[in-house]
């Protein structure tokens, strides 16, 4: 219960809920005649600079630059390591999928698990679960059928299907790893979510090497053109997702 109220609470504060506040915040200024259209230009301003890719560039890069993307090439494959994907929210009860499908950055992280494990045979741990009183399949579930799809063998995948936050997800893997003898585990998850997350495994996790492994970019680092300051849903949806990662470290190094 507790996660599900802190989870709506953050919606209001993060993208797109934050408009929503914004718009009830300018209703109750409506009252001050005087400065009402000031508000709504603060208002429309505000909602345009989060809505064009310049903005995401500046946002989001800051997060998915932290950790380069992995060389294959430099992996020690003799070194005992397993690989951790990282859920990233499924679509269930769609027609003709009977178990769900991945979004699309839960899609990316694992293909990008899948690449690491076909260049190591490295075991690969799955992690998510499903919101409390709700009928979904875990998540882990939806992720071990695309894996094995994709031809990992069943018996290279282990499963926890019941973490709901990242703080979650890296106390369930420990106690998932506890027993195995690794010095490596390689976090897969989107770049945008891999500070917070590996600053978070890093606490719990303190026995074994953390090697980030970075999925799912979300802006480009070409140079900067007229479509940059185009409203597109693209970088409102790159800024949601910063925002939500930003305040998930602030949150993390104050309850830690």
């Amino acid at each position: 219960m507790v996660i599900i109220l802190r989870k709506i609470i953050q919606s209001f504060i993060e993208l797109p809920g934050l408009f929503v506040a914004l718009v009830i915040l300018l209703l109750l200024k409506s009252k001050e005649q005087k400065n009402f259209k000031k508000y709504v230009i603060i208002v429309a301003a505000i909602i345009y600079l989060l809505s064009i890719p310049y903005s995401a560039r500046y946002i989001t890069r800051p997060l998915e630059d932290l950790y380069p993307p992995i060389n294959y090439e430099k992996i020690d494959k003799n070194i005992p390591s397993i690989i951790v994907i990282l859920g990233g929210g499924s679509i269930q009860n769609i027609p003709g999928e009977e178990i769900g499908e991945l979004s699309d950055q839960a899609f990316k992280r694992v293909f990008k698990g899948y690449e690491l494990y076909k260049n190591t045979k490295f075991p690969i741990v799955i992690s998510g679960g499903s919101l409390p009183e709700t009928d979904y399949i875990p998540e882990a579930l939806v992720m071990r059928e695309y894996l094995v799809r994709f031809g990992v063998s069943p018996s290279d995948i282990f499963m926890e299907p019941d973490s709901m936050t990242t703080k979650e997800n890296a106390i369930f893997v420990k106690n998932l790893i506890d027993n195995m003898k690794l010095e490596k585990v390689y976090l897969v998850t989107s770049a945008i979510h891999l500070p917070r997350s590996y600053k978070i495994f890093k606490t719990y996790i303190k026995d074994v090497e953390i090697i980030p492994v970075p999925s799912n970019y979300l802006v480009t680092r070409g140079k900067v053109t007229w479509i940059d300051f185009k409203p597109d849903i693209s970088a409102l949806y790159a800024n949601a997702l910063a925002f939500h990662e930003y305040l998930g470290l602030i949150f993390f190094s104050i309850t830690k």
